[in-house]
């Protein structure tokens, strides 16, 4: 149980107990008792957050209820080192000279160093991580990350365990959960969201990210549907089709700020006008290998790399690049874009009401580097090209290069057709349709809802206390509070005060 404060996540967690409970088989829960430098729900390990964590867990887990042939419930926190563990976590290695050191670096089984990397660049929201400015977040991540490896591995070893429950699997704490079952050949599943707000959905063994299982669970998600091809049909569409209205999904639309039909201005119907569309590199690129871009530094190198090349040709070619919304406060992202000139570019910004439907329909092509937009333009009937990696590649609905000079010639090509609708209708009846309907969690929203009948969450007012302290408290005490608190924490997972202080410094 690793992230409480995740309000959606922490019910799939009390569901899995509620079910497996009900049906007699023993579960215990492993969970952080303020035990972690840094993780996803406290990158910085402040003492009322994690406060506010443990509160929440425990009022979560006493609304489960055991019935008269119920399995029993244990709890414990999930910290269990040797005296050799902590030896090694005094000596491990935190600092790096390069991204690729940090990305690339291992213990054994568990690639510590991605692990860190996607947690991190989620939070500052920046693929290309400074290593120097971040050095201590590192260090924090990859301290806790081990600590966590190692800690989940000894459970492991002192008991049989039948299958392994966790949150996501891409992140420090979850992934270093994920590595220690696979050291130790014990099943685990990965839960996530779903289709809609009173779904989830189960992976087993595997990422849910992973590229392969993604295909082969929507070509079966597909196949199951054969006995009702006009209902599987019409929620296909209704997925495109919600989109393209601006319909919010798990609590939001990207496109509900833009203007229906709206074209830029200068847009000539008598040109082949080419479309990309960005997304953000740090949502994806450090989940693991299967990511990493394959033709392209990154996505800006791509985009500069095309425009450059289409130049010669700009009296048949125009190339509009539709920044994504999720960029508009990302500046560090947001700026290199912004900065790029060309004669034969025009830059939309996020927060244009040019609509991206519109563009995607007058377009000649669509070029994206992992943007749903890149599994919807055959729906639409568009020529879809990846510049990187993207879950639907395997699909058959769009053209994959593996070269520069491959995507060009598929730009330069007039003749070039949309390839086959069919496995874009596959991934949108996917989305629109798979997941474990909730039994016992009733959603009010994406975000909150009732547990048997209760919220599972910490009292209003902590919350309200924890926003105030954050607001008010002048930032040195802040800072020096939490510096103490970090040491103290150390201090209980490495067995001593002074490497403690000598790890921090």
């Amino acid at each position: 149980m690793t992230h409480p404060l995740f309000q959606r996540h922490f019910a799939t967690d009390l569901e899995l107990i509620q079910n497996h409970l009900d049906f007699g088989d023993d579960v215990t829960v492993l969970y952080c008792n303020a035990e972690l430098l840094a993780c996803d729900t406290n990158t910085y390990h402040e003492p009322g957050q994690c406060l506010l964590c443990q509160k929440t867990r425990n009022i979560g887990l006493s609304l489960v209820q055991a019935g008269t042939n119920s399995g029993s419930l244990k709890q414990q926190s999930y910290l269990q080192l040797t005296p050799g563990n902590r030896v090694e976590l005094q000596t491990i290695k935190t600092e790096f000279a390069s991204l690729h050191e940090l990305q690339t670096y291992k213990v054994d089984n568990f690639d510590v160093g991605m692990a860190a990397l996607s947690s991190i660049v989620s939070y500052v929201m920046n693929a290309e991580l400074d290593l120097e400015e971040h050095k201590d977040l590192i260090k924090s991540y990859i301290l806790s990350a081990m600590a966590t490896y190692r800690s989940v591995q000894n459970f492991l070893r002192g008991q049989k365990i039948d299958k392994f429950y966790f949150f996501n699997g891409r992140m420090a704490i979850v992934r270093a959960i994920m590595r220690a079952c696979e050291s130790e050949g014990v099943p685990f599943t990965i839960h996530e969201a779903a289709a809609g707000n009173n779904t989830y959905s189960l992976y087993d063994n595997s990422l849910p990210h992973s590229i392969g299982l993604m295909t082969q669970m929507m070509h079966e998600n597909w196949e199951r549907a054969d006995n009702m091809p006009q209902e599987r049909q019409a929620r296909a569409e209704e997925w495109f089709q919600h989109r393209a209205k601006g319909v919010k999904v798990n609590g939001y639309s990207f496109v509900e700020n833009q203007q229906q039909g709206l074209l830029p201005q200068d847009w000539n119907p008598n040109k082949q006008n080419i479309v990309i569309f960005n997304s953000a590199d740090f949502e994806f690129v450090w989940v693991s290998e299967e990511y990493q871009h394959h033709i392209y530094h990154d996505q800006l190198d791509g985009i500069r790399r095309i425009i450059e090349s289409l130049l010669p040709y700009r009296d048949r070619f125009h190339v509009y690049l539709r920044i994504h919304p999720n960029l508009a406060t990302i500046e560090n992202e947001l700026r290199p874009l912004v900065a790029m000139q060309s004669e034969n570019l025009t830059t939309i910004l996020p927060t244009d009401k040019t609509s991206s439907y519109a563009l995607i329909g007058h377009a000649a092509k669509v070029v994206t580097f992992g943007s749903t937009v890149g599994i919807e333009a055959p729906y639409w009937g568009k020529p879809s090209i990846l510049g990187g990696k993207a879950l639907y590649q395997e699909l058959g609905s769009t053209y994959n290069p593996n070269s520069h000079d491959e995507l060009m010639a598929l730009l330069l090509d007039d003749t070039l057709l949309s390839k086959s609708s069919a496995g874009a209708l596959k991934y949108g009846y996917f989305y629109n349709s798979f997941g474990i309907p909730f039994q016992r969690y009733e959603p009010n929203n994406f975000f909150s809802g009732t547990f048997n009948g209760k919220e599972p969450f910490a009292s209003r007012w902590l919350f309200r206390a924890h926003t105030a302290y954050k607001r008010l408290a002048p930032e040195d005490l802040q800072h020096s509070v939490n510096e103490r608190y970090a040491v103290a924490t150390l201090q209980r997972i490495i067995g001593s005060k002074s490497e403690a202080h000598r790890l921090l410094q």
